[in-house]
């Protein structure tokens, strides 16, 4: 009321074409500020505007997302905030850049070695040998290569991880 916005004795709840204006504000601002932050839309927008089967989809497929950019690929989101908040100060005199870390083979091998054989394991299974032995030897031998790659990534889980690499200055 003391916005203009509604008349004195007019309550919000009346008001259903206002209402579908300020939740779509709403959800829309939380879309932006989600994608700064986390990469992705904002979960749940749907639920304020109105939940579909869709946006339930959408939510699934926006936490996959976020999963992989938050243990993967943003790293370099954390050292930006760092460097703008003043958390981390840069030394004019160290001739090294700390934002520069030389991958080691394994980043890029073991991931790719890791999605062919799953991608043969599950070929064999769908176009079947002339014996079950044949495909049972297949299946076996591409999803213990997938299995292997995979416990060798978890146990270097840390190493794929791409975590911020400037350290915050003492306070």
């Amino acid at each position: 009321q003391r916005l203009g916005v509604l008349h004195v004795g007019q309550r919000i709840e009346e008001q259903a074409e206002f209402e579908k204006i300020y939740k779509n504000a709403w959800a829309d601002n939380a879309n932006a500020c989600a994608k700064q932050y986390a990469g992705t839309g904002a979960l749940k927008t749907d639920y304020t505007r109105q939940r579909t089967q869709w946006g339930l989809i959408m939510d699934g497929w926006n936490s996959l997302i976020r999963y992989y950019k938050n243990n993967f690929s943003d790293g370099f989101r954390q050292d930006a905030i760092d460097l703008f908040l003043g958390n981390y100060s840069v030394d004019e005199v160290e001739p090294a850049s700390p934002l520069h870390v030389k991958k080691d083979w394994k980043f890029l091998a073991l991931p790719i070695i890791m999605v062919v054989a799953f991608s043969m394991c599950i070929i064999c299974l769908l176009m079947a040998g002339d014996t079950w032995t044949e495909t049972l030897a297949y299946v076996l031998f591409w999803g213990s290569a997938s299995f292997g790659t995979f416990a060798i990534i978890l146990y270097n889980g840390k190493d794929f991880v791409d975590a911020p690499k400037l350290v915050q200055k003492e306070k």
